[in-house]
């Protein structure tokens, strides 16, 4: 194997990397469980080990010149490998690679560059990791004009306009969700069970009381105990994700000029339930693989800095 460059998203709890050759293809590709905490946690690793121990196999000591390796994610934060600090909305994407770091590095057969995330000082907000993906979708969809959700455990709405991230708004959905489901009273009225039509229909509930959010929640468990049949029979998890989702996508909708385009950055059954909620709004949102689009961004960064 002779890559040309090596790809790298580095989260908080796993870590990502490809061989790449220069025409986009994937050459081999490894994970790990060994993300930014499992760094922090173990004073025997260091993020260059963690990398050299994944991609040993890809390098050739007699490379003449040193292997590209680009990195996104929580590489470049405080407690990271190096701080790449935060570059400011409107931003175009050339601007974020060229704003990358470098770090120093033992293994002479590798050059790393970090990306740094991005941040909004007017309605104060961050990302890191997310703004590659972002990158990514705006190369694969060159004049979107509209707003790009990125579900997860701290979702991203960004509005790509002109070529530019110019706005973003998160909302911290998937990790409410977890505590409750796992850490609050709403506990003993969450099970695996799941039915789309109770979602859906919160959904639509959460749409015409959006202010009801706090009482909506304790009714996940008061209906469980005193409520009619069909009611207490309702899975949990079903009402209070739609609960948890349909705030947010109400409260996104709410600022929308009618018709706005919504396209959605993800997989597996969390970018599904996204879809449905918004389709209850009326809205038909595209689902994008949330991998390939991180190669896209990443791919996009790799040819400014080594300009390719």
């Amino acid at each position: 194997m002779s890559p040309a460059w090596i790809a790298v998203d580095w989260g908080t709890s796993n870590l990502r990397v490809w061989a790449m050759d220069d025409s986009a293809n994937i050459l081999g590709q490894a994970s790990s469980s060994q993300g930014m905490n499992a760094i922090a946690a173990d004073e025997t690793l260091s993020f260059e080990s963690v990398l050299i121990g994944l991609i040993e196999n890809w390098l050739d000591d007699g490379y003449a010149n040193r292997l590209p390796v680009i990195i996104c994610g929580m590489a470049g934060a405080k407690q990271g490998w190096l701080e790449a600090p935060y570059c400011s909305v409107p931003v175009h994407p050339a601007k974020l690679a060229a704003e990358a770091v470098i770090p120093d590095v033992d293994d002479r057969r590798i050059a790393v560059s970090i990306l740094p995330g991005l941040k909004q000082v007017d309605d104060p907000d961050v990302m890191r990791g997310e703004e590659t993906q972002l990158v990514g979708f705006m190369a694969v969809h060159p004049g979107f004009d509209g707003w790009v959700c990125l579900p997860g455990t701290h979702s991203k709405w960004a509005r790509v306009f002109d070529g530019t991230i110019s706005a973003f708004r998160t909302y911290m959905s998937g990790e409410v969700f977890a505590l409750l489901s796992s850490q609050s009273i709403l506990r003993h009225s969450v099970d695996d069970r799941w039915d789309d039509a109770v979602f859906e229909a919160t959904i639509r509930e959460t749409a015409n009381q959006p202010t009801g959010f706090l009482h909506k929640l304790f009714t996940v468990r008061a209906s469980g105990l005193v409520g009619n049949d069909r009611v207490a029979n309702e899975p949990g998890a079903a009402v209070l994700s739609g609960t948890v989702i349909g705030t947010e996508i109400a409260d996104m909708i709410s600022m929308l000029a009618p018709g706005a385009k919504i396209a959605l950055i993800g997989d597996g059954k969390l970018a599904g339930l996204y879809r449905k909620a918004l389709a209850v709004h009326g809205v038909d949102a595209d689902i994008v693989d949330s991998a390939s689009i991180t190669l896209a961004g990443l791919g996009a960064a790799y040819r400014v800095i080594h300009k390719k």
